[in-house]
């Protein structure tokens, strides 16, 4: 495009630095004297104003601004100051602070809908309304919630019939088992499920309990192992280690257990001298069938059945838990008639019965849509927008490792040209696929980074590309340096 020539133009940068000075000086003021050249300083009917024309240095100066580049001009020579590289779909170090205080504050509001009081004199329709009247009441109070405290919550499960059937299985149960992924073991716990279980049992004058089986422990270190031991033991939280992916393989969980001994001579915390070998014990097949009839309260007669509820979020590993269970035992499943139908038992021995109650999404705060991809949460194939995931990977996952991963070279912008040392959602995903050959052919050539975005995400779901958050207060660059030891 033909640039237009200025008979009285000085240069960029005289132009930059007079266009400011004068902005400063004049302090154009609006109607309540607020100066109108910074637009944070401009009420919000201002912001409003329609701009359809500027002059080609403003032009500039806002497309500058909006690009988040700010142009400093010294002796005539413009330095370009990428000063920030915050992707615009996840929250800066202070916004995540300031979420997590009003997430916390909140919690004990994330609460799983109850099923209301019923006796022998209650008719199916009596409640069924009374069921629709509460759940229709816990949706509107987790609505206000999250409108009223500008909070991001999980697409939960919104469908009566599959609360329903958590309401039997866990009336049926004497030990109600969240199964929970090793990696982030906090975002797929509901603690109030585990505080309705207790009032169920209060209610019916029946012992039940709650138990919450870390799968996937094969991902985590034996230290990863101790310090989740340690702040389990630390909430009165009864928990086990399993590996449902390492299930049939007795030398691979021999393997996981070298070295649970371990003390304070490999410069292990001695605040961690309080746990336990048998604590971060990875349980075979026939250890957690143990396990449950350990932790199930005692029965009347010899002869009664221990109903085990299984429950948790879809991608957990839960259906391979029970495969586990199932395979080792070759046992089969059949769907129990009348009102348990919607949900199967399996008779895993003489003593042993588990329900398993169909995924469910419990509600839970996120910080970000990116975050519910990146939990496996949101599906990786209807994403529109992947630039906030992709940038998140890159955050959490150290350059030189996903580097190592796929053997690609990820040019990020160095540091004394304003980049971060991170790689942008953009150079990462363009890295890999011009590396892999996606190119967009309607795009004039360009990298398919949508492509690229769907392969990476899928595999940081998958574990492919390993990470796990830590226990409250502890740093997760530490947590996970090990992880990407190179």
């Amino acid at each position: 495009m033909v640039q237009k020539q200025y008979r009285h133009a000085s240069g960029l940068g005289h132009a930059i630095i007079n266009s400011r000075n004068n902005a400063r000086r004049s302090q154009r003021s609006g109607p309540d004297g607020t100066d109108l050249y910074h637009e944070q300083r401009q009420p919000n009917w201002m912001r409003l104003q329609s701009v359809t024309q500027e002059r080609d240095l403003d032009e500039f100066l806002s497309t500058a601004e909006l690009a988040g580049t700010d142009f400093t001009a010294t002796k005539l020579n413009i330095k370009i100051l990428h000063q920030d590289q915050q992707n615009p779909y996840l929250l800066t170090p202070e916004q995540e602070l300031e979420t997590n205080q009003r997430q916390q504050s909140n919690r004990q509001r994330l609460t799983v809908p109850r099923r209301p009081a019923w006796d022998d004199t209650t008719t199916p329709g009596e409640l069924d309304r009374r069921e629709r009247a509460a759940f229709l009441e816990w949706r509107r109070g987790l609505a206000e919630l999250e409108e009223r405290h500008d909070l991001l919550l999980t697409p939960f499960e919104r469908n009566l019939e599959v609360w329903r059937q958590l309401w039997r299985v866990v009336e049926r149960s004497s030990v109600v088992v969240q199964i929970c992924d090793a990696r982030n073991p906090l975002f797929y716990r509901s603690q109030d499920l585990e505080i309705y279980v207790r009032q169920l049992a209060e209610t019916d004058g029946k012992d039940k309990r709650n138990l919450l089986l870390i799968n996937k422990a094969d991902m985590l270190t034996v230290r990863q192992r101790r310090l989740w031991a340690r702040y389990f033991k630390r909430e009165g939280i009864s928990f086990a280690f399993f590996s449902a992916a390492m299930a049939g393989l007795e030398d691979a969980f021999a393997v996981l257990n070298i070295g649970n001994e371990v003390r304070q001579e490999l410069n292990f915390e001695q605040d961690l001298d309080d746990v336990t070998a048998e604590d971060i014990h990875v349980l075979s097949v026939d250890e957690l069938e143990a396990l449950f009839l350990k932790t199930a309260p005692p029965t009347e007669n010899e002869t009664d059945k221990i109903y085990i509820g299984l429950v948790g979020y879809p991608n957990v590993g839960k259906s391979s838990t029970i495969n586990a269970l199932i395979g080792a035992k070759k046992v089969s499943v059949s769907a129990t008639p009348g009102k348990t139908k919607h949900f199967q038992t399996i008779h895993l021995s003489d003593k042993v019965v588990l329900c398993d109650c169909p995924g469910l999404v419990f509600p839970n705060f996120a910080s970000t849509k990116a975050d519910l991809v990146c939990n496996g949460v949101l599906p990786i194939d209807q994403l529109r927008e992947y630039t906030g995931p992709a940038a998140l990977v890159a955050k959490r996952i150290p350059k030189e490792y996903i580097e190592k991963v796929y053997g690609i070279k990820i040019h990020a912008r160095p540091e004394i040209d304003g980049g971060t040392g991170i790689p942008t959602a953009d150079e990462l995903l363009g890295a890999y696929a011009v590396a892999r050959g996606l190119i967009r052919s309607s795009k004039g050539g360009r990298p398919d980074e949508s492509k690229a975005a769907r392969v990476i995400l899928k595999d940081f779901v998958k574990g492919k590309l390993l990470y796990c958050q830590p226990p409250p207060g502890e740093d997760p660059v530490e947590y996970n340096r090990p992880t990407y030891a190179i």
